[in-house]
């Protein structure tokens, strides 16, 4: 029941609602989201008013300065334009005048930060929540929020790394670029029921970084002292440090190395040689991996049964990383006609094949000279060479239909993992996973370095679903549980939680290739609401077929398989990138479209101008009228007449309603809708 502003208040106090529990009442938490967002720019607007008048730009070098730990050198104006948006908030709420810190007399009062002197200032003309905003966000210290539940266009359930407190924060545009695990730098704060991010960093870290600040952490607690906010303000640059070097390592370019830990440089060796057979004599012996005869069975021979050309790879048992896998694959030796090319990918590798082949082939073989390429090279040659690029990814998605081929990247995934549990990572401070996890801070890396994985593992359309089974085993091994902490929630959790977010990131991947943000941002919201749903069972059948045929039915519903259409696509693409049957994925498709209730103009899941199409209004004389017609034409019905015309959505399907009159009702209506095709 809704209470009048002047009529008696419930409670029985005799006062007025409006001067007794009106303001106790919790506003809705999104109307106060708004308020609070809208008066926190309102508010940034002020302060940089307020501090432009009081200060000179010296107080902002100043404070920038500090801001970014006094680096030795002027940084970048990209660098600086990186951070203005955690800098300004912080110069209004946390940074204090320190005249010890300052070679400048900035006139300024010392110990208090702009905010709380514009709230002195202005004191009587603050409203509430303007001095709710201030003395909840002033001072307030930076710290790493790892997400922990993500809730696609709300917000997300943040966990702040050092403090182990735990905020429901609404955030609409971020939480739909997100996924459990990822990490945010910023201020969070909470002001009545409404958690807000209120200033935040433009880079989310991966949760393979999360190791780093583990240690940090630990150097924090010095012993087993909890870690307070007074502590996180003590040390807010050392964090800020923490952050900027955070930044640098995602923006620097990675280290990729070899099996045997060289670093990657492409070297191509070439010899000129006196005979083909002669050199496939001398050299099969590098092969460790088969026999002579198999790898002459595979040459091109003369009409004598001579060499003309043949490829060895060069290779060896065992693996130095990995005692589970069988062999390692060192490089290539091609020989052709008077020709020898040898391929490896480091400096130590080139170094040995060149000892290697003196030694075997003596004067037959003739040095001539090593081409050298950057990994950045190699992939941009890889790149300029793609008119078959299509061709060969059609190869490899049929490739990996076969059983047979499924099996055996199933099997060297789940070896590779295996060995891994006992190799030394650096990220574990040395350790081996299986040493670490014997201590809680241990387990934590490991879990975050394994998450790490596994989003990426989820990532690629055609070993998502065996290397994400070979992770889950290593966790299994390991004794660790993949889920994060989390609220109680009627969501997916668990098993069927991962699968999700592993469905959910193929569909990302789609989606930065061949969608707009809107059409991938529909996709996974549908994969998000069958997730939720009993008569889907998301947990059976391949992630792969989901993905494509979640793509496939927003697909459908958008007209995107619509040549005209400015996001086109065809059936083929779907299938092709996710390595799926159409007529699998078709069948899928149509029974996640019948089970979800999900139709053409759907208004959840329909670009909006689709939408709006498919929106009619019912005349009292039995005319269908769109409602873009309504509004062009500025025609206006009031919903409370009797002979008003009614929305309807001609090809929907009949929905169950709750009580007898509303299925009543629904049947009258739906008599005179208008049938415009089958769906």
């Amino acid at each position: 029941m809704k209470h009048g502003r002047n009529a008696p208040c419930p409670c029985g106090s005799g006062k007025k609602y409006k001067k007794c529990c009106l303001e106790a009442t919790p506003a809705p938490v999104d109307l106060l989201y708004r308020r609070l967002s809208e008066t926190h720019n309102r508010l940034v607007d002020r302060l940089m008013n307020y501090a432009v008048e009081l200060f000179e730009e010296t107080a902002v070098s100043v404070a920038m300065a500090e801001f970014l730990v006094w680096p030795d050198e002027a940084p970048e104006e990209d660098f600086i334009e990186q951070h203005q948006q955690l800098f300004w908030p912080w110069f209004f709420f946390n940074w204090i005048n320190d005249p010890e810190d300052t070679p400048f007399d900035l006139n300024w009062p010392v110990d208090q930060t702009i905010a709380e002197c514009y709230a002195a200032s202005q004191k009587d003309r603050l409203d509430s929540m303007e001095r709710k905003l201030i003395k909840a966000h002033s001072r307030r210290p930076f710290s790493f929020f790892e997400v922990v539940e993500c809730r696609p266009d709300k917000g997300f359930l943040l966990k702040d790394i050092f403090t182990g407190e735990q905020t429901d924060v609404l955030e609409r545009s971020g939480s739909k670029s997100t996924h459990p695990g990822n990490i945010l730098f910023g201020q969070v704060i909470k002001i009545d029921h409404v958690g807000m991010l209120i200033s935040t960093g433009q880079f989310w870290i991966p949760p393979r970084l999360k190791p780093e600040l583990i240690q940090f952490r630990k150097w924090l607690k010095q012993g087993k002292r909890p870690i307070t906010t007074d502590i996180l303000d003590e040390y807010d640059c050392e964090i800020r440090e923490i952050y900027f070097d955070l930044v640098e390592t995602l923006q620097r370019p990675a280290e990729l190395f070899n099996t045997d830990g060289d670093p990657l440089i492409f070297h191509t060796l070439y010899y000129e040689i006196e005979s083909s057979e002669l050199a496939f004599e001398r050299l099969n012996t590098l092969c460790g991996t088969d026999t002579a005869d198999r790898l002459r069975s595979e040459a091109k021979l003369d009409a004598k049964g001579h060499i003309l050309c043949v490829e060895i790879p060069w290779s060896r048992q065992g693996h130095k990383r990995s005692k589970a896998l069988g062999n390692t694959l060192l490089g290539h030796l091609i020989i052709d006609g008077n020709t020898l090319t040898v391929e490896v990918n480091s400096a130590q590798r080139a170094e040995v094949a060149r000892e290697k082949i003196e030694w075997l082939m003596g004067n037959a073989a003739i040095y001539k000279t090593t081409e050298i390429r950057s990994f950045d090279a190699f992939a941009a040659e890889r790149k300029a060479a793609g008119p078959d690029s299509k061709t060969d990814a059609q190869d490899q998605n049929a490739l990996m239909q076969d059983p047979e081929v499924r099996r055996h990247v199933g099997e060297m995934l789940a070896a590779h993992w295996q060995g891994w549990v006992d190799q030394n990572i650096p990220a574990l401070d040395g350790e081996t996973p299986r040493q670490a996890v014997n201590t809680t801070d241990g387990r934590e890396s490991v879990m975050a370095l394994l998450l790490d994985a596994e989003l990426h593992m989820a990532a690629d359309p055609h070993m998502s679903e065996a290397g994400v089974n070979a992770i889950n085993k290593v966790r299994r091994e390991l004794g660790l549980e993949r889920s994060l902490e989390k609220k109680p929630q009627k969501a997916c959790s668990g098993d069927k939680a991962r699968r999700v977010a592993a469905i959910q990131e193929m569909i990302r991947a789609f989606g930065r290739k061949k969608l707009n943000d809107m059409y991938t941002d529909l996709a996974l919201k549908l994969c998000e609401k069958i997730g939720r749903m009993r008569k889907l069972s998301i947990q059976r059948g391949r992630q792969e077929i989901w993905a494509a045929a979640i793509v496939y039915a927003i697909a459908r519903i958008n007209f995107l398989f619509d040549p005209t259409n400015e996001v086109y696509l065809t059936a083929d693409e779907i299938c092709d990138f996710f390595g799926t049957k159409k007529s699998t994925v078709g069948d899928k498709a149509g029974q996640i479209q019948k089970t979800c209730d999900v139709w053409i103009g759907d208004p959840e899941f329909s670009n909006p101008e689709i939408a709006e199409m498919f929106t009619l209004y019912e005349t009292p004389e039995g005319f269908i009228i769109p409602a873009s017609l309504l509004r062009d034409q500025e025609m206006t019905f009031d919903s409370a007449e009797p002979d008003a015309p009614s929305k309807t959505s001609p090809n929907r399907p009949k929905q169950k309603k709750s009580d007898a009159s509303s299925k009543k009702e629904s049947r009258n209506t739906n008599d005179r809708q208008l049938k415009l095709f089958d769906d």
